[in-house]
């Protein structure tokens, strides 16, 4: 096995997996026909669609896929119903229904994104294959409904019993370590910037993990929310916090294994800090009850009773408009060629159109994927044709002709397991399976076949020319998270933050997207160091911002520095194209007020140097 995995360059491991999901899939396209299913090959592709690592991430992707599904068909047939037999009328439904489903797609995360990508590409799915058969639209939708349930169910059962058992992710040594780590570094004089960038690095990671912890169970996916909370205050700790002017001695360095000391740590660090940092001091107490409930989730998973304030998440609007209208272009353009040429295939192409847009918006370089997804495409298609002409012709029943369909759904397994094409290896198999219906008698006229095939494949080239249109990949959607985080700095200069709880949210959401910040950072080779250092200086600029907003209401600043304040919150607004001009104006305002509110003053002219020394990040919003 391993020689001949060698030949052909294929990942043992990998291919394992894609066997499994591979057999999945044939036995759902058997138990489909043998129930009579109208369209049993739906049930093999979401086998395939919903194969995962680990089998919690399988049922939570089943799931999502059910309700999804669920939601996508009843919008599919409301369709319909209101457009009749209208081509116009269908588009442009499905361009409003698809740009919504993926915008929210792209604006949440976790099972309920797939959820929203999937009602809107199945309510296209339903709409255009039953434009024509409108009597038996309901139909469509039960058979499409069934199809999902009976995959989901068949691939998430061989998963459970044919799957080995995954490694267990010790979260509660990986948060002990961390927790003691972060102290550590406070204690030593947080002095060491690739220290403080390594442990936001961990934070980063561990975040990555619960969603793997979590994966396939809503309560727990809920419980972590403790760690996550913990999480936060921490990263709020490491960018915020000043250490004490002498760091303690080394034999004050804690180990996981002295977690029982942590609440003590906590209490003798924040007496510390009280008298010259007492905003500081409050972030070391607030962290005790946070460790507590934390500590104790990670170590069972149990529940808790307290509730807390959680981190307000990130949500990338800029991505969202992005796919939104990418996915509404594709299909505009597809449904148009449809409206003025009438060709009877037309819906095909639509259909591939609103699908790829739609599931790989969420993908990080979904361009780069897209070339291997249209030649998955036409490999799978050039499968279906040869099958079409020379083997489903040999059956004699429905139940022979899916028999007969396997043997090219098994090699889609060792084109998925292959290292340098694997990529194109799942377009294989659900175009492939798009296209073999097994029905009795077979219609081998090439023509039609060919012409199937060209109306398949069109819809993965629209949609690649609509990404290549609209490109996304990890080094925009960095600019985007930047580029959210310096409108808001503008929006603080302009007063929309002055409410204390507001200026509180603004500082929570910085937290959550200062991990998405570092991911993508180090995705798009970066590094973290770039990440962590300008999230550092938009929470340093927005805090000042939020003080300067406040000193403009004191009656003792006299009227120059105000004016210079005043200047520096108008200058903000140039912070994307001219950091340099923000620089000067946060120096001149520390000027002013150098002799009447000298520590104003000494964080405007930290605030300037951050400025300047990341200029290249703010840069990255222009």
């Amino acid at each position: 096995m391993r020689a001949l995995s060698a030949m052909f360059d294929i990942d043992p491991a990998r291919l394992r997996f894609t066997a499994r999901t591979a057999i999945a899939a044939c036995l759902a396209l058997v138990i489909g026909t043998l129930i009579g299913l109208d369209h049993p090959q739906w049930a093999a592709m979401t086998v395939w669609i919903t194969a995962l690592p680990t089998q919690g991430q399988r049922l939570e992707r089943s799931l999502a896929r059910v309700v999804g599904t669920i939601a996508g068909a009843l919008a599919g047939v409301g369709l319909m119903v209101l457009a009749g037999n209208d081509p116009l009328g269908i588009i442009i439904g499905l361009l409003l229904w698809l740009g919504l489903c993926s915008g929210i797609g792209n604006l949440i995360t976790g099972p309920a994104s797939y959820v929203s990508l999937l009602a809107g590409y199945s309510a296209a799915m339903v709409a255009l294959l039953g434009y024509g058969h409108e009597s038996s639209l309901l139909l469509l939708a039960i058979d499409r409904i069934a199809t999902i349930c009976l995959g989901g169910a068949v691939g998430t059962i061989v998963a459970l019993a044919f799957s080995p058992k995954p490694q267990p992710v010790d979260i509660s040594k990986r948060v002990k370590t961390v927790m003691c780590e972060c102290l550590d570094h406070i204690v030593a004089g947080a002095s060491d910037k690739a220290e403080r960038t390594r442990l936001i690095l961990e934070i980063t990671a561990l975040d990555e993990n619960l969603d793997i912890a979590s994966a396939g169970s809503i309560g727990v996916r809920r419980k972590a929310r403790d760690i996550r909370s913990l999480l936060s205050a921490l990263t709020e700790l490491l960018l915020d916090t000043q250490s004490p002017s002498h760091p303690s001695p080394e034999g004050a360095r804690m180990t996981p294994l002295e977690q029982n000391d942590i609440p003590e740590r906590l209490q003798l660090m924040a007496d510390e800090l009280e008298a010259d940092k007492p905003y500081q001091a409050n972030l070391l107490k607030a962290l005790a009850p946070l460790w507590q409930r934390a500590n104790r989730t990670a170590a069972t998973i149990g529940p808790v009773a307290d509730r807390h304030r959680l981190p307000l998440p990130h949500h990338d609007w800029i991505g969202a408009r992005y796919a939104a209208f990418r996915s509404m272009s594709a299909v505009a353009a597809t449904g148009l060629v449809w409206i003025l040429t009438g060709w009877a295939l037309g819906p095909y192409m639509v259909m591939g159109a609103a699908i790829m847009t739609s599931v790989f918006s969420t993908f990080p370089n979904p361009g780069l994927q897209m070339r291997w997804v249209v030649g998955g495409s036409i490999s799978g298609a050039l499968a279906a044709v040869l099958a079409h002409l020379f083997i489903l012709p040999m059956a004699g029943s429905v139940t022979i002709a899916a028999l007969l369909t396997m043997p090219l759904i098994l090699l889609g397994m060792f084109v998925m397991a292959h290292r340098r094409v694997g990529l194109a290896g799942m377009e294989y198999n659900l175009i492939y399976l798009l296209m073999m219906n097994p029905t009795v008698p077979a219609d081998p006229e090439l023509g039609h076949v060919l012409l199937q095939a060209s109306a398949v494949l069109l819809g993965p080239v629209s949609a690649y020319l609509a990404f290549v249109a609209l490109p996304v990949d990890t080094r925009r959607r960095l600019d985007f998270v930047i580029r959210l985080m310096v409108h808001e700095l503008t929006a603080i200069a302009g007063g929309a933050f002055d409410k204390p709880g507001r200026h509180l949210h603004w500082r929570m959401r910085i937290y959550h997207r200062l991990v998405t910040l570092v991911r993508w950072s180090e995705r798009s080779g970066n590094g973290g160091d770039f990440a962590v250092n300008g999230g550092m200086g938009t929470l340093l600029i927005g805090n000042s911002l939020h003080a300067i907003r406040n000193m403009m209401e004191e009656p003792d600043v006299d009227a120059g520095s105000k004016r210079a304040l005043r200047a520096t919150l108008l200058s903000v607004a140039h912070l994307s194209r001219k950091p340099d001009r923000v620089v000067r104006a946060f120096k001149r305002a520390a000027a002013k007020l150098q002799a009447t509110y000298p520590q104003d003053a000494s964080r405007l002219s930290e605030t300037a140097a951050l400025v300047a020394a990341n200029q290249d990040f703010f840069r990255r919003a222009g």
